[in-house]
């Protein structure tokens, strides 16, 4: 214990989170509050919410806003609490934060889920999934799906669209914990896809009732979208002391002027402005005749508020998409489609272990991965990028993978300029731990958050990648550094979490499927 003498011209008069002392130090809650913070430093988060718990003096210490506020500065000043409080930065409980994102991370580093919920959803007629490419994965007698059925369920920015037990669509808060019902009539209607993003909701649907066509005998139904738009609303605009959301049907439209078999094909994407869809039929086509391939471009930016559907700005022909090279024929590689605010993008992938009468030939050595990139007017150059996946097994050739053995020191400043929210790139996060495929995972860059799910036929990893530093990103501090940090969950979440390989969320929760069809969400 140390003493300072008194001396009254110069009393020690030490204020620390409101605890006053005059002249005696007797722990470290008595030192200068710069000494304090300063010795502090060297905790750990789950330290520093530990030490509330030693003593009254710690308690109000370690609880203290300021305090609290520096140590989410320190450790945490990524995360989506820091992020949002810019305007309220002096109305928020620092000290309740701070625990609350200390354990969040805690569990996350860990890999091991906090809570574990299970919403059922409606498992009966209403809902038929676009079909998925005639080609698998074959290895040994192993037999893995390269392409992954959509989900009847879909999330983002914490609100979770699902269809419950009772047979209608409804918008789940994941932050309040509030339900509200969606404004979309079920009523002889089967839905195909359903996304929601850039606070739009899409549900693409087609009319229970078949429509005869006079060049075929096979059922064809007529196809539509129905857009919605989606606002939360701030604690001052909602009538509830909570934030609340609104949610408006915007436009609703059909996909295709004629009705659709079951063995088309379409594939879209939507942002705050446009819509795309990319649309392969066969129409019954013999194995000589051609395919009927378009992608028709919507634009949601209406010209007048009557307007109940938007307006195509641009159509794609077969032989524009020829001339584009993106046209797929009777082999596709098609893999997804991509906006952004000027240009279309189109996916494609191929594998070697690829068999099926849609599987591209050749097949490629290892994994192939391109992406093209168009502008939405179809005026302009096409951006094209591939990897084409030729190195040794190890993908060591490919410096986008994620993983870090995949990086030398020579490219760690080079590959930090590189964005990979950008959809113009190929998808090489897809072979990133070859010969296991990346099936889904769940990326919050802004946090420096990522969980991945990969599956090599009868093996699957569910894993968790969180920075070593939270600290604001320099250019020493690649994204490839942060991955040094792999934690794997237990191998039951699988099972719980990942059954139809399809997971959404951000660093507070990831949402997916159970091998029973149920939602299940992990909080963190």
């Amino acid at each position: 214990m140390n003493h300072i003498a008194h001396n009254e011209d110069n009393a020690a008069h030490i204020k620390i989170a409101g605890v006053t002392t005059e002249n005696t130090i007797s722990d470290i809650t008595d030192f200068p509050q710069d000494i304090f913070l300063l010795v502090i430093s060297y905790l750990s988060p789950i330290e520093s919410v530990l030490c509330r718990r030693v003593r009254r003096s710690w308690s109000a210490a370690f609880t203290s806003d300021d305090v609290s506020w520096n140590l989410m500065r320190w450790h945490f000043p990524r995360v989506r609490e820091m992020r949002n409080s810019v305007r309220e930065l002096d109305n928020i409980s620092w000290s309740h934060i701070f625990a609350n994102v200390a354990r969040r991370y805690f569990y996350l580093r860990s890999a091991k889920p906090r809570i574990v919920e299970s919403i059922s959803q409606w498992q009966g007629d209403g809902f038929r999934p676009v079909g998925m490419w005639d080609r698998w994965l074959e290895w040994r007698g192993n037999i893995s799906n390269l392409n992954l059925r959509d989900a009847n369920w879909c999330l983002d920015d914490g609100l979770l669209i699902y269809r419950n037990e009772v047979y209608e669509y409804v918008a789940y808060d994941l932050e309040t914990g509030s339900r509200f019902p969606v404004p979309f009539n079920n009523t002889g209607r089967v839905v195909r896809r359903l996304r929601l993003a850039h606070r739009i909701l899409v549900i693409e649907w087609m009319e229970e009732k078949t429509t005869p066509l006079p060049y075929t005998t096979m059922p064809a139904n007529r196809h539509f979208a129905t857009a919605f738009d989606v606002q939360r609303l701030t604690a001052s605009e909602s009538i509830e002391a909570q934030s609340s959301w609104n949610m408006k049907r915007k436009f609703e439209w059909e996909l295709h002027h004629d009705p659709l078999h079951f063995t088309d094909f379409f594939f879209s994407a939507h942002t705050e402005t446009h819509y795309a869809l990319y649309l392969w039929q066969e129409d019954g086509a013999s194995a000589g005749q051609v395919v009927a391939e378009r992608l028709t471009i919507w634009s949601f930016e209406s010209g007048s508020q009557w307007q109940a559907q938007p307006r195509i700005i641009k159509k794609f022909s077969k032989n524009d998409l020829a001339f584009l090279c993106i046209r797929q024929s009777r082999r596709p590689m098609f893999q997804s489609i991509w906006l952004d605010e000027a240009n279309v993008y189109v996916h494609e992938e191929a594998h070697s272990f690829l068999t099926g009468p849609r599987a591209p030939t050749p097949a490629p050595r290892n994994h192939y991965v391109r992406a093209t990139g168009v502008p939405l007017t179809g005026i302009g150059p096409r951006w094209e990028d591939d990897c084409c996946a030729d190195g040794d097994i190890h993908m060591s050739f490919c410096p986008r993978a994620g993983s870090a053995a995949h990086l030398d020191n020579n490219n760690r400043n080079c590959m930090y300029r590189f964005d990979k929210t950008w959809p113009g790139w190929a998808p090489c996060w897809r072979h990133e731990e070859f010969p296991y495929l990346t099936v889904s995972d769940v990326v919050d860059r802004q946090a420096g958050v990522r969980i991945v799910a990969r599956q090599c036929f009868t093996m699957e990893t569910l894993s968790s990648f969180v920075s070593p530093q939270m600290n604001t990103r320099t250019e020493a501090d690649t994204e490839a550094e942060e991955e040094h940090h792999e934690v794997r969950f237990a191998d039951e979440m699988w099972r719980k979490l990942v059954w139809t390989c399809h997971i959404q969320g951000d660093e507070r929760w990831v949402v997916g499927e159970d091998d029973h069809g149920d939602i299940t969400i992990i909080r963190f």
